[in-house]
């Protein structure tokens, strides 16, 4: 019996917050469990939440022998419903599980108290796919530059990541691909590559909307972060994280302008044309950036407790705050 064929598991339960990570595990176990097999004549996949997804039929397809002497895998997704209303025919079939095929069971949430767990982790395996934060998620940024791209990332360029394209595992992935990328045969990737690939066109990005907004032009506001949702699929989830980390960029810098600091200075560390930045900030008050900021949190509690969509609370903020100010 080969290493691989050893590894093999009868069923699979992967659950946990993160949307992301239970799509990579599941792809990892179902490319798996294949075995080399043909995903087209040996995989099926079932909607868990529909009442049509009967635990009788689901356990035959996986009891069901391939012509081709191929092993056969039955995924069910979105299966809380279906182990809720099938968890003993479920556990039956942990006892005495397929030798040819293998069920993966992909849910929200998945009991630990439960007999079906433990029958489940004791013949197969059992993922927990967690939403990590904080020094977690600075050394997951790290473990996947490393085994995924090859590169190295320290904790200064992980955190640089993860202020410009915020705490997304999937956008992150996305980015240090590009980074990888970037960098080409370099082994390293550092926090100025960060700043230089993800910053600056974060930066651009924002400040288009923000500069068209102080300009008084909701219409080319809207209109940028159009062209922004339309070639970043991530971007409506890290939408009003990203315009409130632009909005704070613009606070701090009129507030060190209003101190005395030269716009020279001011410009250099933002990357702009010296005097399209002195254009920027007389058009910058802290009053105004602060009730910006105030919007934004009120839109980023909306849209999280259902009273509104992200994209809607976008709109309506460029909207309220697309009025003309300078100062003098």
């Amino acid at each position: 019996m080969t290493k691989e064929s050893e590894q093999l598991k009868p069923i699979c339960a992967v659950y946990g917050k993160s949307a992301y990570l239970r799509r990579l595990t599941l792809d990892r176990i179902v490319k798996r469990e294949l075995a080399g097999g043909d995903p087209a004549m040996n995989l099926t996949r079932w909607d868990g939440s529909e009442a049509e997804a009967e635990a009788a039929v689901v356990l035959d397809d996986v009891r069901t022998y391939s012509l081709l002497g191929d092993r056969r895998v039955v995924v069910v997704e979105d299966a809380d419903w279906f182990v809720r209303e099938n968890r003993g025919a479920l556990e039956r079939y942990a006892a005495c599980p397929s030798e040819t095929g293998c069920l993966i069971l992909v849910c929200a949430g998945f009991d630990s108290r439960t007999r079906l767990y433990k029958a489940v982790r004791q013949v197969g395996e059992v993922v927990e796919c967690k939403l990590v934060s904080g020094p977690a998620l600075m050394a997951w940024v790290t473990t996947v530059a490393r085994q995924e791209y090859g590169k190295q990332v320290d904790r200064r360029a992980a955190t640089r990541l993860c202020e410009h394209a915020g705490t997304s595992q999937e956008v992150l992935d996305g980015e240090l691909g590009k980074l990888a990328t970037y960098v080409g045969s370099r082994c390293e990737i550092t926090a100025g590559d960060v700043d230089a690939l993800v910053g600056h066109y974060r930066e651009q990005t924002v400040f288009a909307v923000t500069d068209a907004m102080a300009a008084g032009d909701a219409g080319t506001a809207l209109t940028e972060w159009r062209q922004v949702l339309a070639t970043d699929r991530a971007a409506p989830g890290r939408a009003i994280g990203g315009l409130a980390w632009g909005v704070r960029r613009l606070l701090d810098a009129r507030r060190r302008l209003d101190r005395g600091e030269s716009i020279g200075t001011l410009a250099r560390e933002f990357r702009a044309d010296a005097g399209v930045f002195a254009k920027r900030m007389r058009r910058c008050t802290v009053a105004g950036c602060e009730d910006q900021l105030a919007d934004l949190l009120a839109a980023d509690v909306e849209s999280k407790t259902g009273l509104g969509t992200v994209a809607s609370a976008v709109d309506k903020f460029i909207v309220r705050h697309s009025v003309a100010t300078e100062i003098s």
